[in-house]
């Protein structure tokens, strides 16, 4: 994924950009970290990873690597999580169980995070051996009774050792200790390994923040990540980044960054779905599509047939999901166009036998379109379900304008993104941002993309994290049946077509 964002950066923005090259000490990648604004970024998506980088404030690569380190069971098990949070935020000094802990445990601000100082408290303070403090690092889930007894034994035994020989500790301390080492044992990250993800994460969340549309098209374009692919295309729309179905003149077989002109004159980025996602479509018929566009971009459906040799399936399922949109002046006429073409045999001479024919339907509807969409690329894209539902006389809050107003009652307009929000809830969309929505008890799961109206409030907890409170959940239909609909507008194409080729 860095790779892919890294050549996309050089592609369109900076031609010298090397990933190695980035600065580890950058104020704005720092403060999206602290924020827990890293929807994509390696190891820092889940809403749980995201409530421990704001609650420890991390900013740099040795941050991310407490946070990595710190979200894992053990130490969020071992006793110490909000000693820890509130050392790492220099809001408590740092306090040793006994002296002899503070030369282990003082970069870590007196908490066991990493497994090297569960082999270090082994050796040097119990006094086990090499073996026995990696036995013990492994973890204990393992062990039989009479193994954790005796291991237990060994590591009191060897903690309370006098000095000089050993650390001296009381029978309290050393029983302390060990309940710490038992719960983290076997489920901490060591150091080297929790750094080299950090460093990823780093590089990762400052490509993001400097060029979103080349980050968010790289990882759509390796298939998502943590969240499901909905959930990086309604981060695009967050960031006012627009994101289009495939299409012949400009996706490549996976998703595509272009930049369009806007009014003044600025460009702005796009994201393309790839041509690889149209249900249906073969892959040599994707490498045959853009090896004739990069030679000439397609000007009409006689055109693309006349030079791709395509299935009159792939025809339908291109046109039907937008891949041929401003060829025409909507998808009916496409498809009425289409349908008559290829019952004459659909290639390039009987074409231009029938040349002269001009082909004319009705616009599609939003919800025909929608239908098209979710069957063909699994999900809609240029109509969102909210456009289907008939809300005249409501008034409904948007999510922005929820998240300023905390513990405001509100009502919202939705649907649910598809995706697992790693805890409570699920993903709520309203077309223009997206976020967590849960209940005071747990929530029946509607379906992907059904529409909702939702009654509650925005809650936000002491670390600046928040989600919608939902009090009162109604689910709504949309007007009309879709799969209805799509039978009679297919009907009425034929008819069109036929029509056509009388006249």
């Amino acid at each position: 994924m860095l790779d892919g964002a890294s050549a996309l950066v050089r592609q369109h923005f900076d031609a010298d950009f090397r990933v190695d090259a980035i600065p580890l000490d950058d104020a704005k990648t720092g403060a999206a970290i602290a924020a827990g604004d890293t929807c994509g970024v390696f190891q820092c998506e889940s809403s749980g990873a995201q409530r421990t980088l704001r609650q420890l404030q991390a900013h740099s690569v040795a941050d991310l690597a407490a946070a990595n380190a710190f979200f894992k069971p053990g130490p969020a098990t071992g006793g110490m999580a909000a000693a820890f949070i509130r050392r790492y935020r220099g809001e408590e000094q740092a306090a040793y169980l006994h002296p002899a802990l503070e030369p282990i445990l003082r970069p870590t601000q007196g908490v066991l995070l990493y497994q090297e100082q569960i082999l270090r408290v082994a050796r040097e303070i119990a006094g086990l051996s090499w073996a026995e403090a990696d036995h013990l690092r492994r973890g204990m889930s393992k062990f039989r009774a009479y193994e954790m007894e005796t291991m237990r034994a060994r590591f009191v035994e060897g903690c309370m050792r006098p000095a000089p020989a050993g650390p001296a500790f009381e029978q309290n301390q050393a029983d302390t200790l060990w309940e710490q080492i038992k719960a983290f044992a076997g489920y901490g990250f060591n150091q080297g390994h929790a750094t080299a993800y950090a460093d990823v994460s780093y590089r990762s969340a400052y490509i993001k923040e400097h060029w979103p549309a080349a980050f968010l098209a790289a990882r759509l374009a390796n298939y998502g990540g943590f969240h499901h692919p909905a959930i990086y295309m309604a981060e695009a729309v967050r960031l006012n980044i627009a994101v289009r179905p495939p299409h012949i003149n400009q996706s490549d077989r996976h998703f595509t960054l272009r930049f369009a002109e806007v009014a003044d004159g600025e460009a702005k980025p796009v994201l393309w779905m790839g041509l690889g996602q149209v249900k249906s479509l073969r892959r040599n018929a994707v490498q045959s599509i853009i090896g004739e566009r990069n030679k000439e971009p397609f000007t009409s459906l006689r055109d693309l047939l006349g030079r791709v040799e395509l299935q009159q399936k792939e025809v339908t399922h291109l046109i039907q999901c937008g891949a041929l949109d401003g060829l025409a002046a909507n998808r009916a006429t496409l498809l009425a166009e289409a349908n008559d073409l290829q019952g004459r045999g659909g290639h390039s001479a009987q074409q231009m036998t029938f040349a002269f024919i001009e082909y004319s339907a009705p616009d599609e509807t939003s919800a025909q379109r929608l239908a098209w969409e979710q069957r063909i690329l699994g999900q809609p894209v240029s109509v969102h379900p909210l456009e289907l539902m008939n809300l005249e006389g409501e008034t409904f809050t948007s999510l922005k304008e929820a998240q300023s107003e905390v513990g405001r009652p509100c009502r919202l307009a939705a649907t649910r993104l598809p995706g697992w929000t790693d805890g409570k809830g699920f993903f709520i969309s309203d077309g223009q941002s997206f976020a967590i929505a849960q209940g005071h008890a747990p929530l029946p799961r509607p379906r992907a993309w059904e529409p909702l109206l939702l009654s509650g409030r925005w809650r936000s907890d002491e670390w600046g994290g928040g989600w919608f409170q939902v009090e009162q959940l109604e689910k709504t239909e949309k007007e009309g049946n879709d799969q209805q609909i799509a039978q009679i507008f297919q009907i009425f194409v034929l008819i069109v077509a036929k029509i056509c080729a009388i006249c």
